[in-house]
């Protein structure tokens, strides 16, 4: 245990000298392996050129022996230069075959190991320079012994290198010690005894004294620092005497000081407090202007939002006054032109009959003569009627175009008066309508249930989508009206009377701030603050631009000549407004084609809108 404990504690007390010792046995091993790896390949190199030697000696001198003992029929002679052969250095094994079938064998044929197996092809040449195949010779050369003798030199040399190795790593390593490491233990020996108190012993170390080296710069650096640090602490101990006289004069004048802060202290108590008051004072201040200005703020945002309400108000106002106005007008002129088309529709209804009745005398005063002529004279009969047709032909000419004027004064007098009634519509009577309570999801079911057989030619798709139940005080005639005119021109205008059109009708129900909401509130306040909101979309070939702010204007369409109005939607406009008390907008679609109305419409009707109920 004691060498193995001196082992230890040399190498914790010589960390460094281990170190060094380390990377001399990595580098020398290192070079150790590289150079003995060069050697074993130099040597295997030399070894496999002895061995082609061998092979170049056999095919140069043996190979002609052999073929001429195999020519002869000699199988002594053939067996004796096979065994000679045999002795050669790691050749294990030789077979000759003759072309006969013979064959001659010397040595034990290896299974495994690493081996070289030849062939070489054994002819005969007679005197006239012909050549003859007498046989082969095959031949294994096992290298099991060449690897051996090179493993045998691999540990050879290892162990040679290895000790070699070590010992000068020895010897290096006493000389490092006796030269650097016990310096250097005694430089960090003197350096942890090294104190304050101590500071005149100066640093010697055990050697030469003539030796000028690196070690000897340290040594005279340490002890230049311990003279320096004697000397500071010597300037320490006059500063400090210093010092204490300046905290001497410090406490004096620190007593001066404290007296007369003692009386500026009273004068800023008093000043603090009147501070305070007045800083309550301002901070109540400042919390009424920030109250007021909170006031004035919400005061500003309700007048804003009021402002925008009556804005918009106004502009509602006055299109629903100038689409009334128009309405009026319309439906005033028609009135007026409707009396005056009635008279002469129905006297050209009675010229028309006149003329039918004149027309049937003629025809039976003609047919009552001719048989009186034809009774008196039988021969004159066709100068009678030759005679009669000449007397009746302007008579027959002026009754036909009496029926034809007739005719097509009735036509278009009839025309006019269906265009008359369509005029009376876009006066909207609230007397005409009756209102009731109805649920609006049922009703848009019946509305679209009344209108097949006005759509059976184009069978559109159209989806109701909205609450389960939605029940109204309202009129719904106007609904009917409002939903057939839309529906119809979805038909006329959007799909051309094809099929394959698809219409949706969305029903939702949401406050005034724009709330979604999913079901109708419980309280009375809160039920009268709902509208239902109503998105119509149709897939059609959408609205021209430039026309959704003209729509809902009289005698505005696109298909006059299909004998449409222009009605429709103005009429439409004026039932949302006027007695729904609601908005109808028409909105451009971006991403696909078809057209897409939003209604907006109170759940419940104002308390003027039902006092003229009533009345």
């Amino acid at each position: 245990m004691a060498p193995l404990q001196r082992i230890k504690n040399f190498c914790r007390h010589n960390p460094l000298g281990l170190r060094l010792l380390t990377a001399i046995l990595i580098c020398s091993s290192a070079i150790t392996l590289v150079a003995t790896a060069t050697q074993l390949w130099l040597d295997y190199r030399y070894e496999l050129s002895a061995i082609d030697e061998r092979l170049y000696q056999i095919e140069t001198s043996s190979i002609k022996s052999l073929s001429n003992s195999l020519w002869e029929i000699s199988p002594a002679q053939v067996q004796v230069q096979l065994d000679g052969l045999l002795q050669l250095p790691d050749v294990r094994y030789l077979e000759i075959t003759s072309l006969y079938g013979d064959a001659f064998f010397a040595g034990s044929k290896p299974q495994s190991g690493q081996l070289l197996e030849h062939h070489y092809p054994l002819t005969h040449e007679d005197h006239r320079g012909k050549s003859f195949a007498v046989g082969n010779l095959t031949l294994i050369i096992s290298l099991d012994e060449v690897y051996r003798r090179l493993g045998d030199k691999v540990l050879l040399i290892l162990a040679t290198q290895g000790i070699k190795t070590f010992l000068v790593s020895v010897f290096i390593l006493t000389i490092f010690h006796q030269l650097i490491t016990r310096h250097l233990s005694a430089m960090a020996l003197y350096a942890r005894r090294l104190k304050l108190d101590k500071l005149d012993q100066q640093l010697v170390l055990k050697r030469t004294p003539k030796n000028d080296d690196e070690l000897s710069d340290v040594v005279s650096a340490i002890n230049t620092m311990r003279r320096s640090m004697l000397h500071d602490i010597q300037k320490r101990e006059q500063a400090e005497q210093s010092l204490e006289q300046a905290n001497q004069q410090l406490e004096q004048l620190n007593s001066e000081l404290e007296q007369r802060v003692a009386e500026r202290t009273a004068q800023l108590q008093e000043k603090s407090l009147q501070l305070e008051e007045r800083g309550l004072q301002l901070e109540e201040r400042r919390r009424q202007l920030e109250e007021r200005g909170n006031q004035l703020e919400e005061r500003n945002e309700e007048l804003q939002s009021t402002l925008i309400q009556l804005k918009a108000t106004q502009r509602q106002l006055v299109e629903s006054e100038k689409m009334a106005a128009l309405g009026e007008l319309v439906a005033g002129i028609a009135h007026e032109i409707n009396t005056p088309i009635g008279i002469g529709f129905t006297a050209a209804t009675f010229l028309s009959d006149q003329a039918k009745q004149l027309q049937q005398q003629m025809v039976l005063s003609a047919g009552n003569d001719l048989s009186t002529a034809a009774s008196a004279n039988p021969h004159s009969t066709r100068a009678f009627k030759t005679t009669h047709l000449n007397q009746s032909q302007p008579d027959q000419k002026l009754l036909s175009l009496a029926l034809e004027s007739s005719d097509l004064i009735c036509k278009n007098l009839e025309r006019a008066a269906q265009l008359v009634r369509a005029f009376k519509q876009v006066s909207v009577d609230q007397s005409s309508e009756q209102r009731r309570r109805f649920d609006l999801i049922k009703y848009l079911d019946e509305v679209v249930l009344s209108l097949q057989p006005r759509l059976k030619n184009c069978r559109p798709q159209i989806d109701i989508q909205g609450p389960e139940q939605l029940p109204l005080d309202s009129y719904p005639g106007s609904y009917y009206q409002i939903f057939s005119n839309l529906i119809i021109n979805s038909v006329i205008h959007g799909f051309d009377n094809c099929p394959g059109g698809k219409i949706s009708i969305k029903v939702t129900l949401q406050t005034h701030e724009g709330q979604t909401l999913s079901q109708l509130p419980e309280t009375s306040e809160q039920y009268r603050s709902v509208l239902i909101r109503i998105d119509y979309f149709d897939n059609g070939i959408g609205i021209p631009s430039g026309w959704h702010s003209k729509l809902f204007e009289p005698f505005v369409t696109s298909k006059r000549n299909q004998d449409c109005s222009g009605l429709g939607m103005h009429i439409t406009y004026n039932l949302v407004s006027q007695i729904l008390q609601g908005q109808i907008e028409s909105l451009p679609l971006e991403s696909a084609s078809g057209a897409h109305f939003r209604l907006m419409l109170p759940i419940q009707l104002s308390s003027q809108e039902r006092v003229r109920s009533n009345e």
